[in-house]
């Protein structure tokens, strides 16, 4: 069976009950239908917008082992995400790229989310550095992929543009990263293809009501406005920042929401050859990134109370991108630097007394609803397998695992530009609905060309949609800030 659409709601219309259902098709919920499909069961997965359209498309790219949470003292979450990088680098293929980073050290600076009382020029690089240490051994980490101290000499020779002026030495480092958009696509390929699941992107839930032990559900198909009812038995509900759908919108948790913005420089105009930039400090305390992705460059992120746009499609506004750029001049002698697009997720946060919405813990938490009904929010990309893990002990209390992901080179070498048959397959395999699916997240046609890849919008729908796609497709791109 394949991954198209059209032979999804084909077999959602011969199933009579499924065994779960999964509700959301970020990357959470792509693992859990993975991993269950993978288990013999008959699962079906829901998104009501694009798979991987939220969170899971607008993340820094990091898989991480969250060094960033080490002076909060969340030395848990950070040795089960460096333990977990050694677990996906078996598991994700090429999707998985290791990623050498540099932490400058600047005279007077300092490292965000350290303790004031480390932030002094004297203590700042020792504490670093000890950080450092502690990072690789909750890593396990042997001596050639531990970090190294580097000279200042020897940061200007690897980072020329790099400002040298108050440069003490850098420490670098070993993380990973991914394309997490395409991680969430070939999750699903590999449990629709391989396991015979089923997922269908645009697919709203209007209402969930449960009757002797099955859960009944009513959906709406908001590409044509049919009406669907299902029966399932149990359910997870990896919705992120949404509610709960229908009658137990008053069961979903409480949360805050926080703003992450991005920005993409046009190829490698910092001049980091493959390596990605600690920024050590920004004016709201806080770190920042400089990374090589696909070509390109991306600085993140922000992290505000409040977000431009909706939930469903939030954007980075003027003073997110003026925030990005700002601290990139701070650290590099460069002038005339501009973007090429942008984009914002929104984190989910777990409710707390706190104001600072960067104080708040980035592991996942996950509610349960009733016995067979458990809804998850929260955590990092890193920790994506176990998350569905956990979600799916709860429900079916027994263990899960992930199994080695296989398509990956048929969706990480998918062109920057429209191809025709790039587009053919990819709708046939990765379940394309509307042009904004291949052009933002099949592909990065719109993130990567001036003006949205707007004349590559053009030759899609021109071939394969009607006007009213288009128009719907220009606004979305309009309302995503990629074209003027």
């Amino acid at each position: 069976m394949s991954f198209s659409r059209t032979e999804q709601l084909t077999n959602l219309e011969k199933q009579e009950v499924f065994d779960l259902l999964v509700i959301g098709g970020g990357v959470v919920g792509a693992a859990s239908l993975a991993m269950a499909s993978a288990n013999n069961l008959n699962v079906i997965l829901l998104e009501k917008n694009d798979f991987a359209s939220g969170a899971s498309s607008r993340s820094t790219k990091l898989l991480h082992g969250g060094i960033r949470y080490l002076p909060q003292l969340q030395f848990g979450l950070v040795r089960e995400s460096l333990q977990e990088q050694k677990v996906l680098q078996n598991l994700l293929g090429s999707l998985y790229k290791p990623l050498h980073l540099l932490a400058p050290v600047y005279k007077n600076d300092g490292f965000a989310d350290m303790p004031k009382i480390f932030q002094n020029n004297l203590i700042a690089p020792k504490a670093f550095k000890l950080g450092l240490i502690l990072y690789d051994l909750l890593g396990t980490r042997k001596k050639d992929r531990r970090h190294k101290t580097v000279s200042a000499d020897e940061t200007s020779k690897m980072f020329p543009i790099l400002k040298r002026y108050n440069l003490k030495k850098s420490f670098i480092f070993e993380d990973a990263q991914t394309d997490d958009s395409k991680l969430v696509l070939t999750l699903l390929r590999n449990a629709v293809e391989e396991y015979k699941a089923t997922a269908i992107n645009y697919f709203e839930i209007t209402n969930i009501t449960k009757r002797r032990n099955v859960y009944q559900v009513e959906c709406l198909d908001k590409i044509s406005s049919k009406v669907f009812k299902l029966e399932v038995k149990k359910i997870i509900a990896a919705t992120g920042v949404h509610n709960l759908p229908g009658d137990y919108k008053s069961n979903s948790s409480k949360m805050k929401y926080s703003g992450g913005a991005h920005l993409i420089l046009k190829g490698d105009p910092l001049n980091l050859q493959g390596n990605a930039v600690l920024l050590p400090k920004t004016e709201d305390d806080r770190i920042m990134f400089v990374l090589p992705w696909l070509g390109n460059t991306i600085v993140g992120t922000t992290d505000t109370k409040t977000f431009s746009g909706t939930l469903d499609r939030p954007f980075a506004d003027n003073d997110d991108k003026e925030f990005l750029l700002k601290h990139v001049r701070k650290y590099f002698d460069i002038d005339n630097l501009s973007y090429l697009s942008s984009w914002s997720g929104v984190r989910a946060l777990l409710d707390s007394s706190t104001n600072s919405t960067k104080s708040i813990s980035r592991g996942h938490f996950i509610s349960v609803v009733e016995d067979d009904f458990v809804q998850v929010a929260g955590g990092k990309l890193t920790g994506f397998r176990i998350i569905a893990q956990e979600a799916l002990q709860k429900v079916f209390n027994k263990d899960f695992d992930l199994e080695k992901l296989k398509f990956v080179d048929d969706i990480i070498n998918l062109s920057e530009t429209y191809k025709e048959d790039q587009f053919n397959f990819t709708v046939k395999h990765y379940c394309v609905a509307k042009p904004t699916d291949y052009l933002l997240r099949r592909t990065h046609i719109s993130w990567f060309n001036e003006n949205g890849g707007i004349e590559s919008l053009k030759k899609i729908t021109d071939k394969f949609y009607s006007n009213t796609q288009y128009e719907e497709s220009h606004t979305e791109l309009v309302e995503e800030g990629l074209i003027i």
